[in-house]
């Protein structure tokens, strides 16, 4: 971690109230990631939550600030947020998108029933990593699951 991310961490923590945008904005969007990621390894989450937010508000199209925001989404099982934040990500990312993040997308919509729309991303993420096994068994799971026997490999079909 830089000496700017443990000096905004610092400062965040002894202002009460948390920091403004406007003085948060003197950090970079990787500062203030790894400052949100020391504040989480701290269990300090209200702290870590107010920095993400203020982070959002800086830099709402930095891919930095979009992941450590969704997996703080994801720590406070907030599904909705955390898959309208992925989707901007990925949308962002395109074709750079790293299967970890199609990964945690998928696991955002099971959480929230949202298998048919986790088919889909997984079907997405798979025309970029046609081999990757862990979306090949997601795509195994969903289909099975949703009864879709037209993408079910045939093996799977015939048990």
């Amino acid at each position: 971690m830089s000496m700017r991310s443990q000096l905004l961490i610092n400062e965040v923590i002894a202002q009460q109230p948390p920091l403004s945008s406007r003085e948060v904005s003197r950090f970079s969007a990787t500062e203030i990631r790894e400052a949100i990621a020391k504040l989480v390894v701290d269990d300090r989450m209200e702290l870590a939550q107010a920095l993400g937010d203020a982070g959002l508000s800086l830099y709402p199209n930095h891919p930095e600030i979009l992941a450590i925001a969704t997996l703080l989404a994801e720590i406070r099982h907030d599904w909705i947020a955390a898959d309208s934040l992925i989707e901007q990500l990925v949308h962002i990312q395109g074709d750079a998108t790293p299967v970890v993040t199609w990964q945690h997308w998928v696991r955002i919509l099971r959480s929230q029933c949202e298998h048919q729309k986790a088919l889909k991303v997984v079907k997405a993420a798979l025309t970029l990593y046609p081999d990757q096994p862990v979306l090949l068994q997601e795509r195994l799971s969903l289909t099975e699951l949703l009864g879709d026997t037209n993408t079910m490999p045939f093996s799977a079909r015939v048990q």
